[in-house]
């Protein structure tokens, strides 16, 4: 099965100015993405890895990651509301014009920095093995922020239950709650191509979960997140899941 590896690398960012390229524990935050879909194409894990971004000054910060592609997307791909879909469609056909064709396309988000090579492998395992699956999506599971302790402010000025299906018990624990609820990490999407040029969709109809853990679903939004990743970058606990990214430190610290 033939893999294509898609970080969409648009530049600018409302929330946090550059965000793709913001230094994270001395590295560039795209760089992360890039590098373990490097490592995993010398695997033959991926077919071919395609960095979808609109800047050449975005390729001149990921060059210490020996990626060399010059592929810059259209500039009317790159706007703030251009969707991932509509870049992910332009580079097949554009693969396309050179007889290159893949079976589904795995979309690495810059944003999610840290990711496993296994995790990443389980996912073409899973929609191998499941042939009705329209994407394979990583997910973790919730616990403090679990349905059943998500409020609203109703029209009273008090918190209220965001819906009556799961209402919070009082005493609330949370290992009681129930069933379990599981969030989207963004980390990992691995979508058919079929479903991508047919449907214009990422997830589609049959999403199956990858369940991964905690830590490899760091999402990067807002200024805080880089606290908060840069607290595990440097916690003893993550070591051994970190080994992944030394030698990229090593190659921007020089």
């Amino acid at each position: 099965m033939n893999t294509l590896a898609f970080i969409p690398a648009r530049s600018g960012s409302k929330g946090v100015i550059d965000k793709n390229i913001r230094n994270l524990n001395g590295i560039p935050l795209l760089a992360y993405s890039v590098h373990i879909a490097q490592l995993c194409f010398k695997q033959g894990i991926f077919s071919d890895v395609l960095v979808s971004t609109d800047s050449k000054h975005y390729l001149e910060k990921i060059k210490q990651t020996g990626y060399t592609k010059q592929y810059i997307r259209p500039r009317e791909l790159a706007q703030d509301e251009s969707p991932t879909i509509d870049a992910i469609i332009h580079a097949i056909n554009d693969y396309a014009k050179k007889n290159i064709f893949f079976d589904n396309v795995m979309i690495l988000q810059p944003t999610s920095p840290f990711r496993s090579i296994q995790d990443i492998k389980r996912s073409i395992q899973v929609l191998e093995s499941n042939p009705l699956t329209t994407c394979v999506a990583s997910v973790f599971k919730l616990s403090d922020h679990h349905p059943r302790r998500i409020k609203l402010i109703n029209k009273d000025g008090f918190l209220d239950d965001f819906c009556d299906e799961y209402k919070e018990p009082e005493p609330s624990r949370r290992q009681d709650f129930t069933p379990d609820a599981f969030i989207r990490s963004g980390s990992i999407y691995l979508t058919k191509t079929e479903q991508i040029m047919k449907q214009k969709l990422i997830r589609g109809q049959h999403v199956k979960p990858l369940e991964i853990s905690e830590f490899y679903s760091v999402n990067i939004d807002e200024e805080v997140d880089f606290f908060k990743a840069e607290a595990l970058i440097n916690s003893n606990k993550y070591k051994k899941e970190l080994d992944v990214f030394d030698k990229l430190k090593f190659k921007y610290d020089a």
